[in-house]
């Protein structure tokens, strides 16, 4: 008697177990706090987020497959809006469908927007200080460095992994704007040796703290003005 072969459908299913073998569990809460934590101290701007979200859920936790990461972020880049909300959405829809995408939108926009609600009130009023110019100056700076950073991994990472036109559409629209982005921040040499000790520094110690980073380069900027 000959062997039946496996029917198409029970491949698919065995397809399905080693994939979601890779993942690692999480709750809801965990992956609601992770995206809370990120919106309220992720810095860089769109293309960093997206690096981090890479870095923290596909590579360490394990609690997203690379997979369904590449293909959030390219149907970001094919909708209209903010690049690093909506693969959050979609990773929140991936983990737990309707629900996860209406909190996770939540929690990773509504810290940010207060943000940056308080620093559009500060600069309005303290802006045309010089002291006040320098910090933003030098955090602009160390912004842009970790931006190519994240910048760097994501495009190596999309490269390995060129499922469609669209995904390589996404590689190209993340390295322009991360030029884009360079040439409006880095304006003069202390920007730019800030921008490269920075990069430098991400790129020594991997999973320096952001918001120390930050803190950081506008001191050195406040030191620079005053000196």
């Amino acid at each position: 008697m000959t062997s039946t072969p496996t029917p198409p459908a029970i491949a698919t299913d065995q397809s399905q177990q080693s994939t979601s073998a890779v993942t690692a569990p999480c709750t809801l809460q965990e992956f609601l706090l992770y995206f809370l934590r990120l919106g309220a101290l992720g810095f860089g701007g769109p293309i960093a987020l997206a690096g981090y979200m890479q870095r923290d859920l596909v590579e360490s936790r394990r609690w997203i497959a690379k997979q369904d990461y590449v293909e959030g972020l390219a149907l970001a880049q094919l909708a209209p809006g903010p690049l690093a909300a909506q693969p959050a959405i979609y990773l929140g829809w991936v983990r737990a469908g309707s629900l996860g995408a209406t909190l996770v939108s939540a929690a990773f926009i509504l810290p940010s927007f207060l943000m940056v609600l308080m620093l559009s009130v500060l600069y309005g009023r303290y802006g045309g200080l010089s002291w006040m110019q320098g910090v933003f100056y030098s955090i602009g700076a160390a912004v842009i460095a970790i931006i190519a950073r994240s910048a760097y991994k994501l495009v190596g990472s999309l490269s390995k992994a060129f499922v469609d036109g669209v995904t390589a559409a996404a590689t190209g629209a993340i390295a322009g704007a991360a030029f884009v982005l360079g040439k409006r921040a880095i304006i003069d040499v202390p920007t730019v040796l800030l921008a490269l000790a920075t990069f430098g520094v991400l790129s020594t110690v991997g999973k320096a703290p952001e918001p120390l980073v930050m803190l950081s380069a506008g001191a050195v900027g406040l030191l620079l003005q005053w000196g």
